[in-house]
């Protein structure tokens, strides 16, 4: 089984900023402490450009924008216009490069305001992806999302190929720590992916700091300990994946 680096990824169904409001420029509070040697990444977002669609950010190696849209960045913020939009932070290229595997991903994100209302519009922090997350490689298609959806669930799903291999929502019923995502405020949100118990099982977590006061609350947790099924069979694959099987076929 070809064992590929992976990707993190944002992706977003509205118009937003990413980035920071001056409550919350401070550094946000680490909740797991990086593995020794371990990699970080963070946002270097101060100097202004634009990001064209589907390219790498001439200042950041690892940020690509996979959106129709542009990406614009300056004064520590990267905006999109409103759409479906995609940021990823990739693996770094070189045979040494381990992929991302267990990780804790953190973002201040602000929704703009809202044209119209569909039922997937969510914020989404997604570990362990292939490269090409989209229709013409759906077996790249890997994922495991936190999503705060704008109907005020907040939760989990398993993607095992794309986009067929969807799980459902978890934890059911899911918690719903607001009527909707705020519009035109800042608030925090962080996924935390790891596997435990030897590799067998991964547990997700999702914090929000709806405050901006970097006091972070535990809002959603589920374990993928088996049995947590995608909808439909595809890429040769079971239904049912989970611990470090997943990032196997991951980018």
């Amino acid at each position: 089984m070809k064992n590929l680096p992976s990707l993190l990824l944002l992706a977003f169904t509205a118009s937003l900023g990413i980035g920071r409001s001056i409550a919350a420029a401070a550094e946000p509070k680490r909740l797991v402490p990086t593995t020794p040697g371990g990699r970080e990444w963070s946002a270097t977002w101060d100097a202004a450009r634009i990001v064209k669609p589907y390219e790498t950010d001439p200042l950041d190696a690892l940020c690509r924008n996979s959106s129709d849209v542009p990406l614009r960045i300056g004064d520590g913020i990267a905006s999109f216009s409103a759409g479906t939009t995609r940021l990823y932070v990739i693996t770094p290229h070189g045979g040494s490069a381990k992929p991302w595997h267990n990780v804790e991903m953190t973002v201040h994100v602000r929704r703009g305001a809202s044209s119209r209302k569909v039922d997937w519009q969510a914020f989404y922090l997604s570990a362990r992806s292939g490269l090409r997350h989209d229709d013409s490689v759906p077996c790249e298609g890997t994922s495991y999302h936190a999503t705060a959806r704008f109907d005020g669930q907040l939760g989990f799903k398993k993607e095992l190929w794309h986009t067929g291999g969807y799980t459902q929502l978890a934890p059911s019923p899911a918690p719903k720590p607001w009527p909707t995502v705020p519009e035109n405020r800042w608030v925090g949100m962080k996924f935390v992916c790891r596997n435990f118990d030897h590799d067998r099982k991964v547990r997700l977590q999702c914090w929000l700091d709806a405050e901006l006061r970097n006091d972070w609350k535990l809002a959603a947790e589920f374990d993928d300990a088996g049995g947590w099924r995608g909808e439909k069979p595809g890429c040769d694959r079971p239904q049912d994946i989970s611990g470090s099987a997943l990032a196997c076929r991951s980018r």
